[in-house]
């Protein structure tokens, strides 16, 4: 039996990756000065650790030429998400910032029961409505609900996650997916620099401000949650996997706690974390 077969493999691959990703990036990212030109960085060095991958799936390219507009229309929302994302992260703990990244299952319900006509289901809008409890806990601080701009840019960035997944249903499927991680990369890191008019000085500038052993780490890293998280769910049950994705969350908590000795509202976070985890369970039954 090969173990990269297994649906369960890629969930621990995107596990260990997610949360790496999460760590090392937080710490890379101290010094940003310009999220823009972070984005780009960023997306730059996780299409170059994708070519790596490219002898380990099989060589698929789609004959209709849909896809590859579908996959260009996607790839510019990613672009939009992604600079939000990096600026999010930057201001947001990284258990904070898994917490809030299920929203997008919540606007997909959402979007689902609106524009699809799919029918109420009890357990899913029970877990819709346990998600964003869990988002609220996040919020509450000191007695006020407190939503600062990075809370904002977070779950703006889900939203439109959520429109590009409606529109980028099984479009992975059609292609290597190595290519297809630098596809989803590189498009959206052309379309922030032409429309951020960013110059090569511009992007060294930024490069000089980061830690280079962290910020590969992060870059290598995300690249194996992406190419891990597609593999996941092409190979398992989304009703499986997307719970156990959840845990990242948890993980991040316990790391920042015992491992940099953030004890921030903890108590919130991992509360936060559990009720995440039952509302994603519930949404996916």
């Amino acid at each position: 039996m090969n173990l990269f077969d297994l649906w369960e493999t890629w969930v621990i691959i995107y596990l260990i990756s997610a949360v790496l990703f999460a760590q090392t990036f937080k710490l890379a990212n101290r010094n940003m000065k310009n999220a823009g030109a972070l984005t780009i960085l960023l997306e730059f060095f996780t299409a170059l650790f994708a070519i790596l991958f490219l002898p380990f799936f099989k060589l698929t390219f789609p004959k209709d030429s849909m896809i590859y507009i579908i996959l260009f229309i996607v790839s510019i929302i990613y672009a939009i998400t992604d600079r939000l994302n990096i600026e999010a992260r930057y201001g947001l703990e990284p258990s904070t910032f898994s917490v809030l990244k299920q929203l997008s299952t919540v606007f997909m319900i959402f979007f689902g029961i609106l524009f699809f006509k799919e029918k109420l289901v009890i357990t899913r809008i029970v877990g819709a409505t346990i998600i964003i409890g869990a988002n609220l806990i996040l919020a509450f601080e000191r007695g006020k609900i407190r939503i600062n701009k990075y809370f904002m840019m977070s779950i703006i960035s889900n939203f439109l996650f959520a429109i590009a997944m409606l529109i980028n249903v099984n479009i992975s499927d059609n292609f290597n997916l190595a290519f297809y991680t630098i596809i989803t990369v590189s498009i959206p890191a052309l379309f922030i620099k032409f429309f951020g008019k960013y110059k090569m000085k511009d992007l060294r500038k930024e490069w000089n401000r980061y830690h280079k052993g962290e910020f590969l780490i992060a870059a290598f890293s995300w690249c194996f949650m992406l190419i891990s998280s597609v593999k996941a769910y092409q190979l398992g049950d989304i009703a499986l996997v997307a719970p156990i994705f959840t845990l990242t969350s948890i993980i991040n908590a316990m790391i920042e706690f015992f491992v940099f000795k953030n004890k921030n509202r903890m108590i919130q976070k991992l509360v936060a974390a559990i009720l995440l985890t039952i509302g994603v369970i519930l949404v996916k039954i």
